[in-house]
């Protein structure tokens, strides 16, 4: 049997503490069905609060905790996430689970399992155990991700990671597609499959791309850059280049792709593309309207060239991302 640590702060979101002890034990549930033993079990789970009290989660709720076990004694170890949005909320959660850097290095150092998903996966970082590995994390907080931890290879076109005994994952729910990992890590193929099946977790779902949007809070403060960014969503329609850009906001190129790289990490040119991606995905959801007339919509002429940039940033085709994401009202 497999001893699973979740380590968590106050705050940290009810429904992955709660959701990662259903999943585990479906597991053993699983087992116990499979093997005719009732009380055979694959895992034994526990929740450790840095504080050593009852965890209050975001909603209120309160988890019951264990003691901090010896790291020897545990199997693999997984960080509970908070609701954390920007530096301020990020900030506070890790100073609340800061005292667990020491366990967590040394399960570092034992090369135990360690997971962390959405907005634990700065915990990870923050603590320096992911230096020089490969990970992702939520898609709407990459940038800040980015730019803090720079010694990390971040890789948003996948919604789990492994690196070494490290697993990262994306958003929230993506909690689930980690443990389908470190369930295979543990055990096999087999097991990981068969309860995906039992709990519906699609498991293709491996890339975070599809789901990414332009339409979340601007995290910089570069009023130049949040008019062009207004300007070039209201004329998308037209043929927009770096020198209409430059001419209307009487700055240079040079400029331009340095106030860009600095605000949003990208260049003009490259969100522009981005942003019609994005509106193209709207329209895709929303209405019935052909490739074609979307193509147009959006600022092209080549439906060919427009679909292998859409395919390349979506990882799906144009008619692939409308049969997963058109709204269920359109289809009636």
């Amino acid at each position: 049997m497999k001893k699973i640590v979740i380590l968590a702060g106050d705050t940290a979101m009810a429904s992955q503490l709660t959701g990662l002890m259903d999943f585990f034990m479906i597991c053993n549930t699983y087992w116990q069905v499979r093997t005719q033993e009732p009380h055979a079990s694959l895992f034994e789970i526990n929740i450790v609060s840095a504080s050593g009290k009852d965890i209050e989660t975001a909603t209120g709720i309160i988890i019951p905790t264990v003691p901090l076990p010896e790291v020897e004694e545990v199997d693999a170890i997984l960080v509970a996430a908070s609701v954390a949005y920007d530096k301020k909320t990020l900030a506070d959660y890790f100073a609340q689970v800061k005292s667990l850097k020491p366990f967590l290095q040394k399960a570092t150092l034992l090369e135990k399992p360690i997971g962390g998903f959405c907005s634990s996966t700065f915990v990870l970082a923050e603590m320096g155990l992911l230096d020089d590995k490969k990970a992702t994390t939520v898609w709407w907080l990459a940038q800040q991700f980015q730019q803090r931890y720079p010694k990390i290879t971040l890789q948003l076109n996948q919604m789990v990671i492994k690196d070494g005994h490290l697993f990262t994952s994306g958003a929230t729910t993506s909690y689930l597609s980690l443990c389908l990992m470190l369930l295979e890590h543990l055990y096999d193929e087999r097991i990981s499959s068969q309860i995906a099946k039992i709990m519906l977790i699609e498991p293709n779902r491996t890339s975070q791309l599809p789901y990414m949007s332009l339409r979340t809070p601007n995290g910089h403060q570069d009023e130049l850059v949040h008019k062009i960014q207004s300007w070039m969503y209201k004329n998308l329609q037209r043929h927009i280049s770096l020198d209409d850009i430059s001419s209307r906001f009487a700055v240079t190129k040079r400029t331009l792709n340095r106030r860009f790289k600095k605000a949003l990490d990208d260049t003009p040119v490259n969100y522009l593309q981005r942003m019609r991606v994005e509106e193209a995905k709207r329209l895709l959801e929303s209405s019935n309207m052909t490739l074609e007339n979307i193509v147009y919509q959006v600022g092209y002429e080549d439906v060919s060239s427009f679909r292998k940039l859409f395919t390349e940033l979506a990882e799906l085709t144009p008619r692939a991302y409308r049969d997963k994401f058109k709204r269920q009202q359109m289809l009636n």
